[in-house]
C-alpha cells in the first residue's frame, strides 16, 4: 500500500510511503494498542494514514526551526498494485529502519524548493 502526502510552501512536491500490507496491519495493531489487525479494514487504514501524517508533521516542524515554510495535505491512500511515475523531479528513496535494523516503509520524496 502507499501513502501519497504532497507539500506545498517553500518546498513544493511529494511524498509516497509504501509498505507491505502485512507490516501494515502489524503497524497499525500497535498504534491501536496491541488490538489484532488482521486485514486493512477502515480503521487499520486510518491508523496508517495518521502514521504518514505524524511522520510527515514532524518534518514539517524540523523545517519550520530552519525557517523553511511547509504545508501538508491530508493523506491519500492507494492498495493493490501499479506503478507511480513522476515528471516532476527525480526521487530520493529512503528506507525507514526498525530499532532492529528491519526496513519497514520506504519513502519516496520528490521535491522542489522556491
Amino acid at each position: 500500500m502507499v501513502i501519497l502526502i504532497g507539500v506545498t510552501g517553500e518546498m513544493r512536491g511529494q511524498v509516497v510511503l509504501s509498505i507491505d500490507e502485512k507490516k501494515a496491519c502489524e503497524i497499525a495493531s500497535r498504534m491501536m494498542m496491541g488490538m489484532p489487525v488482521p486485514e486493512l479494514d477502515d480503521m487499520a487504514i486510518s491508523a496508517i494514514s495518521e502514521l504518514g501524517n505524524m511522520i510527515m508533521g514532524n518534518a514539517a516542524t524540523v523545517f519550520s526551526v530552519r525557517n523553511i515554510g511547509i504545508d501538508i495535505t491530508p493523506p491519500t491512500v492507494g492498495r493493490g498494485t501499479g506503478k507511480i511515475d513522476t515528471m516532476y523531479t527525480k526521487n530520493i528513496a529512503i528506507p525507514l529502519l526498525t530499532d532492529d535494523s528491519e526496513v519497514f516503509m520506504e519513502m519516496n520524496i520528490a521535491m522542489k524548493i522556491g
